[in-house]
């Protein structure tokens, strides 16, 4: 009997300590601003050239603050659209995004190129991807996101 309670003991030990292990993150969507002008681009498949639209639908984020730094989670939603004609065949694709990172006084300290790769499936016209970049801000920083129409190497 005392056995089983020593266990019962022990895991809700590991358990408790595996909670407070993970980072404790928070709201932080108003650190972050994705331009107009940046929120819908027109892009090309990569097989055989066709063009396929994408813009923002939605972006949101969560933090985690560090004594020097913030570590940002952003989950940014997207609409990926291609005319119906395209539609039979699957088509890879690769969408750029842009991220500025400013300071406390909104000066750029720095920015970071990233892309994502996806594929329409046969039949299908409309995706809705959910890309979950993770970047570090300066305290009191924010992030100012755009989509591109290329790949832009640093």
């Amino acid at each position: 009997m005392q056995t089983k309670s020593i266990m019962v003991m022990i895991l809700s030990l590991v358990l408790t300590s595996c909670e407070t292990v993970r980072p404790t993150l928070t709201d932080c969507s108003n650190q972050i601003t994705a331009i107009e002008e940046g929120s819908r681009v027109t892009l090309r498949t990569v097989e055989n050239g066709t063009s396929a639209e994408a813009r923002l639908n939605g972006v949101s984020a969560a933090c985690n603050v560090k004594t020097d730094f913030v570590v940002m989670h952003i989950n940014v939603g997207l609409k990926l659209v291609r005319s119906e004609n395209q539609a039979d065949e699957v088509a890879g694709l690769e969408v750029p995004l842009l991220i500025a990172i400013l300071d406390s006084n909104d000066e750029v300290t720095g920015y970071e190129s990233l892309s994502y790769k996806m594929n329409f499936r046969s039949g299908k016209e409309t995706m809705y991807p959910v890309i979950k970049p993770k970047t570090e801000i300066p305290i009191n920083g924010r992030v100012i996101l755009s989509l591109s129409p290329v790949v832009v190497k640093p």
